[in-house]
């Protein structure tokens, strides 16, 4: 919390040791640190049995310290977002938007999970026209669906004429 509150901070006075913890690695070491974790709750709700082909993600992926770690980590990369150009370029150069996109969600282990990310992707996109383009051009390239979703009798589905997304009854 102490991070992200140093850089949120604002002061003329203070930009030099934010940017001095930036140039020392501190956006690469955070991105590590969410690369590394397992994803949101719903997102390994909707993945089911959590498994990607024979391996669990818990063999993969690291479980949260405490619960807020996630959104602790994404707001310290969102705060050292704002308004640098040269800390956007980067993370667009490590292909780390679409691991920042996946944070968009609700997480029942990450209380405001969801707002830190919309936070962090605007602040990623704001003047930034390449990474915009970037986001633009994405692809869907398929859909999942939550238990909550299956609960109604409903499952999502890409129509592959339009590419827009639909809800389907089940039977």
């Amino acid at each position: 919390m102490i991070l992200r509150d140093v850089c949120a901070w604002e002061d003329p006075s203070l930009a030099a040791p934010v940017d001095s913890l930036i140039s020392s690695g501190l956006v690469e070491l955070v991105l590590c640190f969410l690369e590394e974790l397992e994803p949101p709750s719903i997102l390994r709700r909707s993945l089911g049995n959590n498994t990607i082909g024979e391996v669990t993600i818990s063999d993969v992926k690291k479980v949260c310290p405490y619960r807020g770690f996630r959104r602790d980590v994404v707001s310290v990369i969102g705060n050292c977002l704002y308004g640098r150009k040269q800390v956007q370029d980067e993370i667009r150069k490590w292909n780390a938007i679409p691991l920042l996109l996946q944070q968009c969600v609700t997480d029942d282990d990450s209380p405001f999970q969801r707002e830190w990310g919309l936070l962090t992707v605007r602040n990623l996109l704001e003047g930034n026209e390449e990474n915009q383009l970037y986001v633009a051009e994405l692809q869907l390239q398929d859909s999942f669906n939550t238990p909550e979703i299956s609960g109604l009798g409903l499952k999502v589905e890409v129509d592959k004429n339009t590419g827009r997304v639909k809800l389907v009854n089940i039977s």
